[in-house]
C-alpha cells in the first residue's frame, strides 16, 4: 500500500504542475501516464488480482475519463491531444488568469487548451478529462 501511496502523491504533484502549465502536452501527458500506470499498481495491490485486462476493462466501464486516458497511453490511434482556441464566455472571465485573460481579449474571446479529440469528431479538455480520472482513482468504486 505504501507503493500506491507514494504514487498518489507523485501524481497529485504532477497534476498541479499540468494545472500550472494548461498547454504543456508533456506535463499532461506524464500526468496520464502516471494515471495508467497506477491502475496496474492498483491492480497488484489486491490479493484477489487474476487478470489485468479484466481489471482495466472494469475500471474503463466505471469511469469514461479514465477509459479515456487508459485508451490514449495505449496508444489508441482513435484519439489525438491537439491544442485548439476555445471560446470563452464572459461570464466566465473572472475565473481567468491575467495571462488568459489578455490573450482573449485579443483574439476574439478565446484561449488555447489542450484537447482530447474524440473518435466521434467531439472534443474535451484534456485536464478535466485527468481530473475525472484521477478522481475516480481516489475513490474506487471496485
Amino acid at each position: 500500500m505504501d507503493s500506491l501511496d507514494q504514487h498518489r502523491a507523485y501524481l497529485a504533484a504532477e497534476c498541479r504542475a499540468a494545472q500550472a502549465a494548461p498547454l504543456s502536452r508533456r506535463k499532461a501527458m506524464l500526468v496520464a501516464a502516471l494515471v495508467d500506470a497506477y491502475v496496474d499498481r492498483m491492480f497488484a495491490a489486491r490479493p484477489d488480482a487474476e487478470d489485468v485486462l479484466a481489471f482495466r476493462a472494469e475500471l474503463a466501464a466505471g469511469s469514461p475519463a479514465l477509459g479515456l486516458i487508459m485508451a490514449l497511453c495505449a496508444g489508441s490511434t482513435d484519439l489525438a491531444v491537439v491544442i485548439e482556441a476555445v471560446e470563452v464566455p464572459l461570464a466566465e472571465y473572472g475565473a481567468l488568469g491575467v495571462e488568459d485573460f489578455m490573450v482573449s481579449l485579443y483574439n476574439d474571446h478565446s484561449v488555447q487548451r489542450l484537447r482530447l479529440a474524440l473518435p466521434d469528431g467531439g472534443r474535451r479538455d484534456l485536464l478535466d478529462v485527468l481530473g475525472e480520472a484521477v478522481s475516480t482513482l481516489n475513490n474506487p468504486t471496485s
